[in-house]
């Protein structure tokens, strides 16, 4: 007989991800607890274990300390980090970040160069590879055991054929990264949008963890969001959901890369902020150093921008209601200013609780690892890495 409407090959490869999923989340377990966990029979959870030992993704750990524990022990299982690794390039409209990983996040080597936006994409594309490189060469990386790169970048992405569609404060332009790459170094990419790489992270390794509905929002260089529901990302229609960068902050305002006026990151991006702290100061130079509170001329000016952010955020939420605002990003990074942002934030909802917003435990890594999570999502839920060996 033939059924109808139930693929059992998605099954299984569900199942499958249900278990490394759990894994990646909750450490090493046995056998019969993730049975219980996830709801599987316990012989489907020995069978599919068993398929994922002989494949390498997980290893047996040996048994768990139980106390007065009579009959059969438990024999712990997780994720084995040496299984292969991931090659995490992270593009930044200043600073590209370059770092390996194994599949536990433990970062191996890493390097990061200035984002050079005088050459053109291709030979941009060519040095971030020779720097790969130079990194496997260096640290004895070899190229057979890296499973595939991810690259997160500002912007549009067509994820599904590898292109960065338009960078805006970068290269207005489609570029192809994940050919680029491949024809450099030979191993499968992904391309994803840098903010839904955060999203991907926090699912993983973040927040995530305990909590299925959260907003991500991310201040400097730029500023930008990204929606999860139900444990997933919400792309929108055209990939563009959670824009908030490009939300309309001052009607006819300031001109933005996007080719609309008045957007709120032409207010409070980074390289805006450190203008209007030029101008004000009269200095020539400014650098990240100089946004501080301390400066009674500066501490004007980053008031004004916590409480434009504040309240877009504000206009935003409400439409969403999310059980948590997720901080990261250098800006919530100096001191006082995340402090201050959810004062700002509070003149517009003096309802808010004090548990809503949540600083990222991750933002303080400092080697940009979020394409490990969006590379993990293809090997744990897709399968779109080839399996090693073949």
């Amino acid at each position: 007989m033939k059924y109808q409407g139930i693929n059992l090959e998605n099954v299984k490869l569900s199942n499958r991800s249900s278990i490394l999923l759990l894994l990646n989340n909750s450490g090493a377990m046995s056998r019969k607890d993730i049975a219980e966990t996830v709801g599987l029979t316990a012989a489907s959870v020995t069978l599919i274990c068993s398929e994922l030992l002989e494949e390498g993704l997980i290893v047996e750990l040996g048994e768990a300390n139980e106390e007065k524990r009579v009959g059969r022990k438990k024999i712990l299982v997780d994720i084995n980090p040496e299984y292969g690794n991931v090659l995490c390039i992270a593009v930044e409209s200043d600073v590209t970040y370059i770092s390996v990983t194994d599949m536990k996040g433990r970062v191996l080597c890493n390097v990061k160069i200035p984002t050079d936006k005088n050459v053109n994409p291709e030979k941009f594309f060519k040095n971030v590879t020779d720097e790969c490189q130079r990194l496997f060469w260096k640290n004895g990386i070899a190229k057979e055991k890296v499973l595939g790169a991810t690259v997160t970048i500002p912007g549009s992405v067509d994820r599904k054929n590898g292109i960065s569609l338009n960078t805006y404060s970068i290269w207005n332009e489609s570029i192809p990264v994940a050919r680029l790459i491949q024809k450099e170094l030979g191993i499968d990419v992904v391309v994803e949008n840098n903010l839904k790489a955060y999203a991907q992270t926090e699912i993983y390794f973040g927040i995530g963890r305990t909590v299925n509905n959260f907003f991500v929002l991310k201040w400097g260089p730029g500023v930008g969001a990204s929606i999860v529901i139900d444990g997933k990302i919400y792309q929108g229609s055209n990939k563009m959901a959670a824009e908030i960068g490009h939300m309309s902050a001052v009607k006819d305002g300031r001109s933005c890369n996007c080719g609309r006026k008045g957007c709120l990151e032409t207010y409070v991006s980074t390289k805006a902020i450190m203008d209007d702290i030029k101008k004000s100061l009269e200095k020539k130079d400014v650098d990240i150093d100089d946004i501080t509170m301390e400066n009674p001329n500066v501490r004007w000016i980053i008031t004004e921008k916590l409480d434009m952010l504040a309240h877009n955020l504000r206009n935003t939420i409400s439409v969403l209601d999310p059980k948590h605002v997720v901080l990261v990003g250098y800006m919530f990074d100096i001191p006082g200013i995340a402090g201050r942002f959810i004062e700002a934030y509070k003149g517009y909802d003096p309802l808010v609780t004090d548990d809503f917003f949540v600083k990222s435990e991750l933002s303080v890594n400092e080697n940009h690892i979020e394409g490990l999570a969006v590379l993990l999502s293809e090997v744990f839920l897709t399968q779109a890495i080839n399996e090693k060996g073949q």
